[in-house]
């Protein structure tokens, strides 16, 4: 091997080994983002999916069960499933919103607190 060939081979193998780095070190980033999201955030990302699940299946549900229950139960079983849809939706709504995720800073709920006087 000739000495420009050994140069052209270390060349490839420090841009391979750049990347190499390059990737470990956004690997890390990641993890530790995953590692620093708290059980909120986590929540935040896990629960729409299955609160989309679970209504798309509650509503097909219904819709089976109206073809089998006498006509006087129809209105309990929609008050139900009424009742589960709209608090799934109000979760998301409050993740997407940001309003389930006030910060708190002694009181509880939000505001500062008044100074006191004496």
């Amino acid at each position: 091997m000739s000495a420009q060939q050994l140069e052209e081979k270390s060349r490839v193998i420090d841009t391979k080994s750049a990347v190499l780095l390059e990737e470990v070190a956004a690997r890390k980033a990641l993890a530790e983002i995953k590692a620093n999201k708290t059980a909120s955030e986590l929540a935040a990302e896990k629960l729409p999916v299955w609160c989309v699940g679970a209504v798309t299946t509650m509503v097909v549900l219904f819709l089976f069960a109206c073809l089998y229950i006498p006509a006087e139960n129809v209105s309990v079983l929609a008050g139900l499933v009424t009742l589960v849809v709209t608090s799934f939706t109000g979760i998301l709504r409050s993740i997407t919103d940001g309003t389930g995720q006030q910060k708190h800073n002694g009181n509880g709920n939000g505001t500062p607190k008044p100074p006191k006087t004496e």
